[in-house]
């Protein structure tokens, strides 16, 4: 963390060479509120789409990752020192989860009729809840956030992302692909705050459920939040 003018911002740094890469500003907390009833706005749409179209945006972000595969694995590697090879790697298994998910995705969310125990028919319906906050950590920069965020775009939701601060320019190029795939503006969006910021985006009201990856000290915490 750094300061650049009068404003404080996250600094990414190259483990290799030591090299500063780029500053990110933090948000303010009115715009972190911004972001969040955007992201809610979307997410209002998004859910009456069919879970059919909700696919081929999916398979489109697949196809988005191929696109920036090389981009995105330099910038993977530079941020956070794994080689080339394992970040390239980590991009086909992105885009490959996407394509799976926009094969499956329809047919698991098809209400279920169901025997009951009294002898009556039953019916299972899925619904999407609202928006998903993931807090994500450094080590896989790209298949921590789409192993969430694709899951819960296809059931209907929408996703805010806070990046380890040292992958912070992986999570925004991120946002830029999605983007790309013409999803609704805000549907997902990066956050690029500080841990008490994060705490407020917990306890938000249109914020429906947290994912996170870390410790059970961090759950605690988490669970008492939210």
């Amino acid at each position: 963390m750094s300061e650049v003018g009068t404003k404080e911002t996250v600094e990414t740094i190259n483990p290799l060479t030591g090299k500063s890469l780029e500053h990110f500003e933090y948000m303010t907390d009115d715009e972190v509120n911004g972001a969040i009833s955007k992201c809610h706005q979307a997410f209002k749409t998004w859910k009456a789409v069919s879970p059919e179209s909700r696919a081929e945006k999916i398979r489109a972000i697949g196809k988005e990752l191929v696109n920036a595969k090389e981009e995105l694995a330099q910038l993977m590697t530079d941020e956070m020192g794994k080689t080339l090879v394992q970040s390239r790697q980590e991009v086909d298994l992105c885009a490959a989860i996407c394509e799976y998910t926009a094969e499956i995705g329809p047919d698991e969310l098809e209400t279920e009729e169901r025997d009951m125990v009294n002898g009556v028919r039953g019916r299972v319906s899925y619904a999407p809840i609202g928006v998903v906050y993931g807090i994500q950590p450094w080590n896989y920069p790209s298949y921590q956030v789409v192993r969430y965020s694709i899951a819960c775009l296809m059931a209907g939701n929408a996703v805010l992302l806070k990046h380890g601060s040292n992958v912070t320019g992986s999570g925004k190029l991120l946002e830029r692909i999605y983007q790309k795939a013409d999803i609704p503006d805000g549907l997902f969006t990066v956050l690029v705050i500080s841990h008490d910021q994060s705490d407020e985006v917990i306890k938000h009201k249109l914020v429906r459920a947290v994912t996170f990856t870390g410790g059970p000290d961090i759950g605690r915490h988490i669970g008492q939040l939210n």
